[in-house]
């Protein structure tokens, strides 16, 4: 069990750049007012010096108000660029009561706005905007970029329908609505946008990264890791590509060479928090908990309001069995982010651990409330249930599993376990499964058309890290199988060769340790 594996490098919705300096000027009374003016609208002079000449500007009673207007604005923009948006916000204000016309200087505070964490303030400027200049594509661009900010993605999609129509050359848009189209979870919508952007420009890295994303969104892992090559070809310092990629293979459990980008990643950019939150991952699959936990405090120290890391600390601290520690860090993550549903499941497993099963119950409770389509969290207390709960509720719990995830073999075999040890029929010769591939040949030992020692053979692979994944499923779900038969001594043995083989982050890891204590045995 371990914190949902989707976080992936999303390179964020990008801004066309603005003019930062206003450099016009009417009515100018003589050559030091003009000479003042044009050191208030230079951004090669020092703030502190454009602060003073646009001061003098304003203060000058011989400068008309289109002037002064343009004192205002410039001032506040020497202001933004020290990061004084206070000092700037009413500058703006002031322009725009001397020029109300001024489109850029109510695009300017929805700028300052957003800095602030103002959303609503600046999209009311960027409707005023609108209204002055409606043909502008970029405003719309900017307004749908605050719609996305309050994870309002369908109307900021349509902000950038009205942007495209406006400017369908404008790469930025496309790719940004592909962005947009990715939160969603409209995958070939985004692939889409992200397609037309680099036809019009052929080496956007960020687009061929996010296009990567949208696949592997689709489940297309080996073209999602080819789009991050062509990220990495035109942008060999691109971190996030690295990233993504390392996250391609670590969900084809090729642990060695997520690693490995991982590393790039961080060469690349040493302050990405996110590449060390993913390393820290991997470190955990390969059992090296130590190294996780200082990939997860490196990631905290660069982002100290970085709920995931603290999640992954959590579960980190699980498997070494410092459950107040892993309490701590959820808890930490909850703070930051109240309705973090993966915080609560972070919770439940370490009361798994702990053996407070009803409290764990109670945590699985508050993650679904949070995140009602999350499959694995129905999974994970559906795996409970089915050692220490009712068998009514497990099999819902189950069921809403396969429902939301329903090509999940994993989902489908917890299911069937479920109902046949309540004596009720299999269900998987009647499921939608791919069993052309692992774990097919667990599937086929719960049908009776393998043995026991077949699935075991099956298990083998040329690849280290995969064999040692399979054989650690074989021998738990043979575990099940044998516990149906009621052959409890080799199911016991099955159980303990799962707990010391299963990465711990694998559900069978967890389940293992609870099918040991349900029927009387220390783990």
């Amino acid at each position: 069990m371990m914190p949902r594996g989707c976080r992936r490098s999303i390179e964020g919705l990008r801004r066309a750049s603005a003019c930062l300096a206003i450099v016009f000027a009417f009515n100018a009374p003589g050559m030091a007012a003009n000479d003042r003016l044009k050191d208030c609208g230079s951004d090669k002079l020092e703030a502190t010096r454009r602060f003073v000449a646009c001061t003098d500007v304003i203060e000058d009673d011989a400068a008309s108000s289109i002037d002064r207007a343009i004192g205002y604005l410039n001032r506040a923009l020497a202001s933004v660029g020290t990061g004084e948006l206070d000092r700037a916000i009413p500058d703006y204000g002031r322009a725009i009561d001397l020029d109300p016309s001024n489109a850029f200087a109510y695009r300017m505070r929805a700028e300052a706005w957003i800095k602030k964490g103002d959303n609503d303030h600046a999209i009311a400027d960027y409707d005023r905007a609108i209204r002055i200049e409606p043909m502008d594509a970029s405003t719309y661009r900017d307004r749908a970029d605050a719609w996305a900010s309050k994870s309002f993605f369908k109307r900021a999609i349509g902000e950038y329908d009205l942007a495209v129509g406006l400017d369908p050359n404008n790469a930025l848009g496309y790719s940004n609505r592909g962005v947009l189209w990715l939160h969603a979870g409209n995958a070939d919508q985004a692939i889409a946008d992200f397609n037309h952007a680099l036809n019009l420009d052929p080496v956007d890295a960020k687009a061929f990264s996010n296009r990567g994303l949208a696949r592997a969104q689709k489940g297309d892992i080996d073209q999602a890791i080819a789009d991050y090559n062509r990220a990495i070809e035109v942008d060999p310092k691109y971190a996030p590509a690295y990233d993504n990629r390392g996250l391609a293979f670590a969900s084809k459990r090729q642990n060695d060479r997520a690693i490995a980008d991982y590393d790039l990643a961080i060469a690349s950019d040493p302050g990405y928090a996110g590449a060390f939150h993913d390393r820290a991952k991997v470190w955990v699959r390969k059992g090296q908990l130590n190294r996780a936990l200082a990939d997860y405090d490196q990631a905290i120290i660069l982002n100290p309001n970085y709920a995931d890391a603290y999640v992954g600390r959590c579960y980190a601290w699980v498997y070494k069995e410092e459950y107040s520690r892993a309490s701590l860090d959820c808890g930490e993550a909850l703070r930051l982010s109240y309705n973090y549903a993966d915080a609560y499941a972070g919770l439940a497993l370490a009361s798994i651990h702990k053996t407070n099963y009803a409290n764990a119950f109670t945590m699985y409770g508050e993650a679904i409330r949070l995140d009602r389509k999350f499959p694995e969290t129905y999974l994970n207390r559906g795996v409970l249930g089915f050692y220490f709960g009712s068998h009514s509720n497990l099999q819902a719990d189950l069921g809403m599993a396969v429902k939301l995830e329903p090509g999940n073999v994993y989902n489908s075999i917890w299911l069937d376990l479920a109902r046949r040890s309540e004596g009720l029929p299999s269900i998987l010769g009647d499921a939608p499964l791919d069993i052309s591939k692992w774990p097919a040949p667990i599937v086929r030992l719960l049908m009776g058309d393998l043995t026991a020692d077949a699935v075991l053979d099956a298990a083998g692979d040329p690849d280290e890290t995969t064999r040692k994944a399979q054989v650690c499923e074989a021998n738990f779900y043979t575990a099940e199988f044998q516990r149906l038969r009621h052959r409890d001594e080799e199911a016991l043995r099955l159980y303990r060769l799962a707990l010391r083989d299963c990465p711990r982050d694998f559900i069978e890891y967890t389940a293992a340790i609870m099918a040991l204590r349900s029927s009387g045995h220390a783990p």
